[in-house]
C-alpha cells in the first residue's frame, strides 16, 4: 500500500524512505561509472537544497504551528505540502552549483548523470505526490484518501524503469556520441510523464506544469539526440 501522509516506516514516512533509497542508488551509480566531482556534488547539494526547501515551505506557510511544534519539522505528519519546496530547494541549488562550475561540465558529465537519474527517479516517483490528480484507469484505480493517484505514479515509474534498463543495455552494446544519452533519457522522461498525465482525471484540459516541463524535456531530448557538434 502507498500512501506518503499515513504510511510509515518507523518514524518516517514511506515516500522519505523511498526518497534515501533513490538518492542512494542514484549515488552509487555515479561511484560505478566515475562520475567527476562536480556532477557528484550537483546531486548532494540539490539534496540539500531539497531539505532546505521543504521545511522552508512550511515554516513560511505555517509559522506559529512550528514555532509550537518544532519537532514536526523533521517528521511532518499528514502533509504533501512541502514536495513544492523540495522541487524549489533542489532546482535552486542545481542552479547555484551549475552556475559556479560551469566551465567544467562536458556531455559525458551529462551522460554519466542522466544513467544515474533513471534509477533514483524510478524509486522516488513511487512516494511523490506530485501529478495530483485521480486516476481514469479502472485497471489501477484505488479510491481511498489519495489511493486514487497510485495510477499515475505507478505508471510512472513503471515507464521510468523501462527507460533505465534500456539506457543500461544500450550503453553497454552501442557507441554514442557525448550528449546522446542525455537526449535520449530527457525525450523519453517526457514521454513518461505525458503517459502517466494521461491517468489523471481532469474536468477540462489545459497545460499544467508537468506538462510544460514534459515538452522542454521532450525538445531538450531532440536536440540532444543528434550527433555532437563539439567534443566532449
Amino acid at each position: 500500500m502507498y500512501l506518503p501522509s499515513f504510511v510509515f516506516v518507523g518514524p518516517l514516512p514511506l515516500f522519505v524512505v523511498l526518497m534515501i533509497v533513490a538518492l542512494l542508488l542514484t549515488s552509487f551509480v555515479l561511484s560505478r561509472y566515475h562520475a567527476p566531482e562536480h556532477v557528484r556534488d550537483l546531486l548532494w547539494y540539490g539534496v540539500l537544497g531539497a531539505v532546505l526547501g521543504e521545511k522552508g515551505i512550511y515554516i513560511i506557510t505555517a509559522f506559529h504551528y512550528y514555532l509550537l511544534h518544532p519537532a514536526h519539522l523533521i517528521f511532518t505528519p499528514q502533509s504533501t505540502l512541502g514536495t513544492w519546496g523540495l522541487g524549489l530547494g533542489a532546482g535552486l541549488a542545481v542552479i547555484l552549483v551549475f552556475l559556479t562550475s560551469h566551465s567544467l561540465w562536458k556531455r559525458t558529465d551529462w551522460d554519466a548523470l542522466a544513467l544515474a537519474l533513471g534509477p533514483g527517479l524510478t524509486v522516488v516517483s513511487l512516494g511523490l505526490n506530485w501529478l495530483g490528480f485521480s486516476s481514469n484507469l479502472p485497471l489501477f484505480t484505488v479510491a481511498y484518501h489519495h489511493l486514487d493517484r497510485f495510477a499515475t505514479f505507478f505508471l510512472f515509474s513503471l515507464c521510468m524503469g523501462m527507460i533505465s534498463l534500456a539506457l543500461f543495455i544500450s550503453h553497454h552494446t552501442h557507441r554514442y556520441a557525448p550528449g546522446q544519452l542525455t537526449g535520449i533519457f530527457s525525450f523519453f522522461t517526457a514521454i513518461s510523464l505525458v503517459i502517466a498525465q494521461f491517468t489523471a482525471v481532469r474536468a477540462q484540459f489545459q497545460l499544467s506544469t508537468v506538462d510544460w516541463m514534459a515538452m522542454a524535456l521532450a525538445l531538450t531530448g531532440y536536440l540532444l539526440m543528434g550527433p555532437a557538434r563539439s567534443g566532449a
